[in-house]
């Protein structure tokens, strides 16, 4: 048999943590990131699986993260990809990237993530599955001329919306 190889982001806890218990199984070669790293680590030990830290509102970080898991990997392919990451922050900030930090962490660097992993993907059955949430209806509606939300009553449901709407 064939293992498949599935990344998960947001692994340490959560959705992401649950996931990987779930996915622990003889068919599957689990690569956890997160952000802490002794919660990651925590899991990734329950489960076997190597781990990376990432922070994902910081997009150097996750330019590290590709290339560490693209070594990491060598010749093997990718078959799931799962970004997992996210939050919902209470207060307006932006990163050293000038970016709103809710939409950075939720879209952007995911998106960033799958594309620079893109051609390790394998090209016959790759799946790349983004967590959402109902808050892209309840709460998203993006102003394309203010994805950083930077209007005077900025509302961190309103930015996770609007991250989960992207996704």
């Amino acid at each position: 048999m064939i293992k498949k190889n599935v990344i998960i982001t947001g692994a340490s806890d959560g959705i992401g943590a649950t996931a990987a218990r779930g996915l622990n199984q003889a068919e599957y070669n689990l690569y956890l990131v997160g952000r802490n790293k002794a919660k990651t680590a925590k899991v990734a030990n329950e489960v076997d699986a190597p781990y990376f830290t990432a922070d994902f509102s910081q997009l150097d970080q996750v330019r590290h993260l590709a290339e560490l898991l693209q070594r990491t990997l060598g010749d093997q392919k990718i078959d799931i990809l799962v970004n997992n990451a996210g939050g919902l922050f209470g207060t307006h900030a932006l990163t050293d990237d000038g970016f709103e930090r809710t939409i950075q962490v939720d879209y952007l660097a995911p998106f960033l993530l799958t594309q620079l992993l893109m051609p390790n993907f394998n090209p016959d059955q790759a799946v790349v599955i983004n967590t959402s949430s109902i808050a892209h209806q309840l709460f998203g509606h993006i102003n394309l001329n203010d994805l950083n939300n930077s209007h005077k009553k900025y509302k961190g449901t309103k930015a996770y919306g609007d991250a989960k709407l992207a996704n």
